[in-house]
């Protein structure tokens, strides 16, 4: 599957949260992905996500990293925060494949909640949502205001973006690459769900096709709260439902925990038991363990008790194909 991948390091993905920033820098050795520097930054309490004192910190804090974590080059590929972006599920009439960007514009431009004149719009057509003469498109959007924001604090960080992603697609990226690699994955439909600090990302794919995705305001921080949990495992059950619903029935065969070994035994055990009530298997997919950590990385971050997904910094690194 590998074969196309010279011996290489990739770029630095760089995951810009509320809570944290984390920097993850991937590489090939022929063989399989090894890391070759990590690091993260917690946001001081007292520092207001958004403000323009975070994005200084946030700045100053990608600038120390990479000069003293080990990471080689000043590439990064980005994304914007979970936060800034906006995701809807939309049906377009099926046309040709140049008129699909003009109609997806006029579809989703009365529903942003913000002045579609500033909207930067990334769309991805959806197998699932195809029949009845229509078609499907997974749409993502964000403010030009904020991708600008987004562009200056790297620069100002002395760092070069060399590409810009979104969530969705890095977490898509890293269950390919780490966890769907059999020939029979390619088939499948799989529901990731990687929960951070402040959110849970929830992503539905059929192997590198995009189907669906989810941005739910709950996360580690809230789920000491036995009703925080519950209400978590409601929303991605309604996901579920949502799916099968816009997909024509499509039912999802696998329910992949994209956290470490370390996450909760509580919250593994109500994940579990949503795939058990689908009747699908549930794993934990644990990036951290699928890739080899080089010896001489300077790796921070500990192995054990981390509540800090890696997911989508690790996605962002990789290649896309």
């Amino acid at each position: 599957m590998f074969d196309f991948l010279k011996k290489r390091i990739f770029p630095t993905g760089v995951d810009l949260g509320s809570s944290y920033l984390k920097m993850a820098q991937l590489g090939f050795d022929g063989n399989r992905f090894f890391l070759h520097a990590a690091g993260q930054k917690e946001r001081p309490k007292d520092i207001e996500p958004g403000s323009a004192r975070w994005q200084r910190w946030v700045a100053a804090a990608a600038k120390e990293m990479v000069g003293k974590g080990g990471f080689s080059g000043r590439q990064v590929v980005t994304a914007m925060s979970a936060d800034d972006i906006f995701i809807d599920q939309i049906k377009i009439p099926k046309t040709a494949e140049e008129k699909i960007e003009n109609a997806v514009l006029v579809k989703i431009k009365p529903r942003l909640p913000f002045d579609p004149k500033g909207a930067m719009v990334k769309y991805v057509v959806s197998e699932a949502h195809c029949g009845n003469g229509e078609l499907g498109v997974l749409v993502m959007a964000g403010k030009r205001q904020m991708v600008d924001r987004h562009i200056a604090i790297y620069e100002k960080a002395n760092l070069e973006i060399c590409g810009m992603s979104v969530w969705p697609l890095a977490i898509t990226n890293s269950y390919v690459k780490f966890f769907g690699r059999r020939a029979e994955d390619r088939k499948i439909v799989a529901m990731l769900v990687d929960i951070g600090a402040g959110h849970t990302n929830i992503v539905i794919c059929r192997h590198s096709n995009l189907l669906l995705a989810r941005m739910i305001p709950t996360g580690f921080s809230h789920l000491e709260y036995s009703e925080m949990l519950e209400r978590l495992i409601d929303e991605i059950n309604a996901c579920c439902r949502y799916f099968e619903l816009v997909s024509d029935g499509a039912k999802i065969h696998r329910l992949v925990l994209m956290s470490g070994r370390s996450v909760d035994k509580t919250i593994c055990e109500r994940v579990a038991e949503v795939a058990k009530g689908m009747q699908i298997p549930a794993q934990i997919g644990d990036v951290l363990a699928a890739v080899q950590v080089r010896q001489g990385c300077r790796f921070d971050i500990e192995r054990r008790g981390r509540q800090v997904d890696w997911a989508t910094a690790f996605g962002l690194s990789l290649p896309e194909k």
